[in-house]
């Protein structure tokens, strides 16, 4: 291979662009395939992964490997493992779980885990943890992704978080800086501003980070946030004040600098794909990640780079960052499906379960638990949107497999009308007690979390005076205004959660062996 210096200014650009590849897509749609090739013919960097199957994502990273001049590096969000991104692997309790659990020998072992399945499946850079303080309640998109409340609790866990996954030799990456915990707004719709002073800032957001960094974390995802004190004019991901003065010269950061996704609203709204693209790259970011259009994206830092010698020279220098953490990661770009692989994700799987009955906090009286086997109960899903659905059914599935009572069940939601829940309370008159689980969660695109106030009264009018149980899947702080004194908080809507949740309304227990 020649030498980075003597490279062309497309091979150089090509390596600082990470696109999005949709899994199920490659395998199903031959134009986007022929397209993803040609990305691959012009020396693209590497790739972040959605969707599919484990199977499906190791025989397209596999291929890809061997179609590549220069070695891809694959990325993914996994942050509490594969199923955040793809269909199957080891789900574990999302972060905030985690983090009430408080126990970092659970955590490493959990970031270790995630790591090993990940470079099983060809992915070798894990585009966490979250080192996000979630200070804000109304938090729409970082909330249960957090460690949690303070720079405490949340330097303890992206610690050993780092430490496990780069133990494996898959890049760990600290992400959204400077800190998009104290945020109302979800960036993958518009552009959350922090206004708050220096002093605040590295009196609290920047505190993780610069662990992270004291870690040798790999990476730094640079979020889509006007932090004012900084930059008043531009978002951090487009900001040479926060890159270069703040991230490398103040907290002495010489690692990989990327971009969130470039493809997110808040800035493709308000910047033309040529500006977007081009204050990425001034920025001084190594790495741009998923472009909308990444060919167009390559051309423009080729032009770029041969108008200036001195972007030329941060171009190199970010090339040569990559193949490095390419050098890192090892790079075997295939691997036999054996018995050792799956033995080694069933023990990933009993670790899950071990976590998750660790984050399991509940305020339920010693004399109300386990639930009476004897009784019949009715059992309700409160869901946010369609996107809970599948988690709401797992519960069911779950808690009757757990019981041996009669029983009903039934879907919620906080658009339910008054007639609709009288009918409901005729319907189940003979359950003697109720079971609520309620499914909220930040998402992407989703723009909040709350959930209608009519949430307590539509609780009580179904119990109608009867004994209620509450499990919480997901974010917990509404539960300040429901007035029930049974619940049980989960911090997560991952399958171990949902199982060690219903062990605990069971009184089950996990053999000592487990």
């Amino acid at each position: 291979m020649k030498k980075i210096e003597n490279w062309a200014a497309n091979e150089l650009a090509a390596q600082c662009i990470i696109p999005r590849l949709d899994i199920e897509k490659f395998s199903e749609d031959s134009e986007y395939k022929n397209e993803i090739i040609k990305l691959v013919e012009k020396g693209i960097g590497g790739f972040c992964i959605f969707g599919g199957n484990c199977e499906l994502v190791e025989k397209t990273t596999s291929y890809l490997q061997s179609i590549a001049e220069i070695p891809l590096i694959f990325a993914a969000d996994f942050e509490n493992g594969l199923p955040m991104r793809l269909d199957d692997g080891t789900s574990f309790p999302h972060a905030m779980a985690i983090g009430i659990a408080n126990d970092t020998k659970i955590t490493e072992e959990i970031s270790i885990a995630i790591a090993k399945e990940a470079k099983d499946i060809g992915v070798h850079w894990n585009l966490a943890p979250v080192c996000d303080i979630n200070s804000n309640p109304k938090n729409p998109i970082i909330n249960i992704r957090s460690f949690g409340q303070t720079s405490e609790i949340v330097v303890q866990h992206i610690r050993t978080y780092i430490r496990g996954t780069q133990s494996e030799k898959v890049a760990a990456t600290a992400k959204h800086f400077p800190g998009h915990g104290n945020t109302s707004i979800d960036s993958h719709i518009e552009l959350p501003i922090i206004d708050c002073s220096l002093s605040e800032l590295y009196e609290n957001e920047l505190i993780p980070f610069q662990t992270a960094i004291k870690c040798n974390v790999k990476s730094i995802m640079v979020g889509h946030l006007l932090v004012k004190s900084i930059d008043e004019n531009k978002p951090a991901s487009l900001s040479e004040k926060v890159i270069k003065l703040y991230i490398r010269e103040k907290l002495g950061y010489d690692g990989i600098v990327l971009t969130d996704a470039l493809d997110m609203k808040s800035v493709s709204n308000k910047f033309s794909p040529n500006e977007l693209i081009m204050q990425a790259i001034s920025a001084g970011n190594d790495i741009l990640l998923m472009p909308e259009n990444p060919s167009v994206a390559i051309s423009i830092v080729a032009q770029a780079i041969e108008k200036s010698e001195e972007l030329r020279e941060q171009v190199i220098n970010s090339v040569r960052k990559i193949h490095s953490l390419k050098r890192f990661c090892g790079l075997i770009p295939s691997f036999a499906r054996n018995e050792t692989k799956l033995n080694t994700w069933m023990k990933h799987t009993n670790l899950a379960l071990r976590a998750a009955i660790k984050t399991i906090k509940s305020n339920i009286a010693e004399s109300e638990l386990p639930i009476d086997n004897s009784k019949q109960y009715a059992a309700f899903s409160i869901i946010q949107n369609d996107y809970d659905m599948q988690a709401a059914s797992r519960f069911f599935t779950m808690l009757a497999q757990a019981t041996e009572n009669d029983c009903d069940y039934g879907y919620l939601d906080t658009n339910i009308s008054d007639d609709d829940i009288q009918k409901l309370v005729e319907n189940i008159q003979n359950a003697e007690f109720l079971i609520f689980a309620i499914f909220s969660k930040g998402r992407a695109y989703q723009g909040d979390i709350e959930i209608s106030e009519k949430l307590n009264t539509i609780i009580e009018k179904v119990s109608n005076g009867r004994k209620k149980y509450v499990i919480i899947f997901g974010y917990p702080y509404f539960a300040r205004e429901l007035e029930c004194k049974n619940i049980i908080y989960c911090y997560s809507d991952s399958f171990p959660s949902i199982a060690a949740a219903i062990m605990k309304l069971t009184g089950r227990e996990l053999p000592e062996n487990y």
